[in-house]
């Protein structure tokens, strides 16, 4: 059940005098047990020995209940949960005093109070010998009267403490975590459209207690994720560091053990040799990869426009003279953070000049823009992928020739792919026969015209 439905229960539930609560069903006592039923609204001031008690009004309850779930909406853990609700139990119905109290087990735990004197804060009791407890085992709320004539009270725990009259609802109707106690020093019978608020705030209460859970469950996942990370970066920074050390040692030692060699090598010695030293290189672009992709995080720089960003990929791939490279003229209209987007159009032109299959080629660069942001296309005229590999292209590792075929580590993809999965965006290929078409999605800066 969600904050909206709790407010609308409340304020559906007290439109007039007389009017029945639509699932107003209590257990009161007086002494004794009575006939669980239906019970109507009374919106007139309750008197006892004329003495009007300060209730608010139905109009009034239903308001502060709003400020209320405003309030726990924010709640990111239970101290401020229990702050909140232990103030806005006695708010609503003029109460002496307030518990917040919490299944532990087999005991329930009196977490917290506000009351006009100490009551049992920080207290655990026995479920079957306390009122909370069989609240929260019978999942109904409990209105006592005079809490001296009935059996369930602990006498002796009560006596020390100014308490009179009692209301008790369950956090949370289906399997309780927990009460919600209202107290009066005086004897009392709180009205039925009482007990209504004090159970939509034990209902707001449930659900604020799960977002609490839930974010603290995020939280660790969170963390958990970041040392993960943490991990990832160190070992990209020691392949990446310590690793090229001996490589850059062997293929120092072919160099040197072709320079040694008292005559000429035959062809196959030097041509085994200068694959040893394309092997090293692989390698090194191996680490240097590795590092960029455990390194990805989200870029928040300053957005400048896009073709400036192409501009710059374009400069550093230097593609061969024989490809033409477009750029329509709506990418002047995007802002794009710089350094992010130019490793992913760097990448993606990259990867078209590589992959293609002739000598000269072109490539398209386009953009389609709506309200939310852009969509970038990135076009070749190269062999296409077929249908079965365009649902790994982005796994990390993965080429689609052989390496003796193709210079390269197999993470230029997923590279890119990190990196526009780190600010939320997403990119999918599209290829029937030759040619294929990368596109990826980014959205707009807050600032931008459109986003109001």
């Amino acid at each position: 059940m969600n904050f909206q439905c709790l407010i609308a229960q409340v304020s559906g539930a007290v439109k007039g005098p007389e009017e029945r609560l639509p699932k107003g069903r209590f257990s009161l006592y007086n002494g004794k047990k009575r006939k669980r039923q239906p019970m109507t609204l009374d919106l007139q001031p309750h008197r006892k020995t004329g003495e009007t008690f300060p209730t608010k009004s139905s109009a009034q309850a239903a308001e502060r209940l709003v400020a209320v779930v405003e309030e726990l909406s924010q709640a990111r853990d239970l101290d401020t949960v229990m702050a909140v609700v232990r103030k806005a139990a006695r708010d609503l119905t003029g109460a002496d005093g307030a518990t917040f109290v919490l299944r532990d087990g087999d005991k329930c735990f009196y977490a917290d109070e506000n009351a006009i004197s100490p009551l049992w804060k920080g207290q655990r009791f026995p479920m079957k010998n306390c009122i909370s407890g069989w609240v929260m085992l019978n999942a109904t709320p409990a209105v006592i009267e005079d809490i001296y004539k009935d059996p369930r009270i602990p006498a002796a725990a009560y006596r020390p403490t100014f308490v009179k009259s009692l209301a008790m609802v369950p956090i949370r109707q289906e399997a309780p975590i927990g009460a919600i106690g209202n107290y009066w020093a005086e004897n009392r019978c709180p009205q039925p459209e009482e007990i209504a608020i004090l159970q939509a705030l034990a209902n707001v209460t449930a659900v604020a207690i799960e977002n609490v859970d839930l974010y603290r469950q995020l939280q660790e996942k969170l963390r958990a994720l970041e040392a993960s990370n943490e991990q990832l970066r160190r070992f990209a920074w020691i392949a990446s560091h310590d690793l090229k050390s001996p490589l850059r040692s062997i293929s120092s030692l072919s160099y040197w053990a072709e320079e040694d060699a008292k005559t000429p090598l035959p062809d196959a010695t030097r041509a085994h040799l200068q694959t040893l030293r394309s092997r090293v290189l692989r390698m090194e672009r191996l680490l240097d990869d590795l590092l960029a992709y455990a390194l990805t995080e989200k870029d928040e720089g300053e957005p400048v426009p896009a073709d400036i960003v192409i501009a710059a990929a374009l400069e550093t791939i230097a593609p061969p003279p024989g490809f033409a490279i477009f750029v329509d003229e709506s990418l002047k209209r995007a802002r794009v953070p710089a350094f992010a987007l130019e490793r992913v159009f760097a990448g993606l032109i990259g990867n078209a000049v590589k992959h293609h299959d002739r000598g000269a080629g072109t490539i398209r660069i386009s953009m389609k823009e709506d309200d939310a942001g852009y969509v970038f296309g990135v076009a070749d005229d190269g062999p296409g992928i077929l249908p079965e590999h365009q649902a790994h292209i982005f796994e990390i590792f993965q080429t689609l020739k052989p390496r003796d075929k193709i210079e390269g580590s197999g993470m230029g993809l997923s590279i890119v792919s990190r990196i526009l999965e780190s600010h939320g965006e997403t990119i999918r290929v599209e290829s029937s026969g030759r040619g294929a078409t990368f596109l990826f999605t980014w959205r707009k800066p807050l600032d931008a015209p459109g986003n109001d």
